[in-house]
């Protein structure tokens, strides 16, 4: 048997950055922690987030909720370049300047400390700079196709 997407979980998490003024998010599943204070992150060859994040230097990842379905479809659904995905929906930011999304479960500021190709995409690794906790119990959101 083969390896599929459907096989394992994964939690739900909205990656953001923030360049020249402008800020670009995605949903993502493919994120783990690497170490006490280390994130990584895959992100294809098609993501304007990505971009922003190389460039910038930093990004946030804001882990979501099993009842922020919505929020998952509206950031994981349509692209950056084509609509904007923070209209309405509240941020703020810590001490990288990168978008954190309120009312999450938790959200990580990072710093980008090593980028590697692999396949169609990019493995970024980030150094948790920041990080809060809304609450000590909760659900998240699972992804599982």
């Amino acid at each position: 048997m083969k390896c599929r997407d459907d096989m394992l979980t994964h939690g739900v998490y909205i990656l953001t950055a923030a360049h020249d003024g402008e800020v670009r998010g995605m949903a993502a599943a493919w994120a783990c922690q690497v170490g006490i204070d280390k994130i990584m992150v895959y992100i294809g060859s098609q993501s304007s987030t990505r971009e922003y994040i190389l460039r910038s230097g930093v990004f946030g990842v804001s882990a979501l909720a099993e009842d922020q379905i919505e929020l998952a479809k509206r950031f994981g659904t349509t692209s950056s370049l084509n609509v904007n995905k923070f209209e309405g929906v509240g941020f703020h930011h810590r001490k990288t300047g990168s978008p954190l999304l309120d009312n999450c479960l938790l959200t990580f500021d990072c710093r980008v400390d090593d980028v590697f190709d692999y396949s169609e995409g990019k493995l970024i690794i980030g150094k948790v700079i920041s990080a809060e906790k809304v609450s000590e119990e909760y659900t998240p959101l699972i992804y599982r196709r």
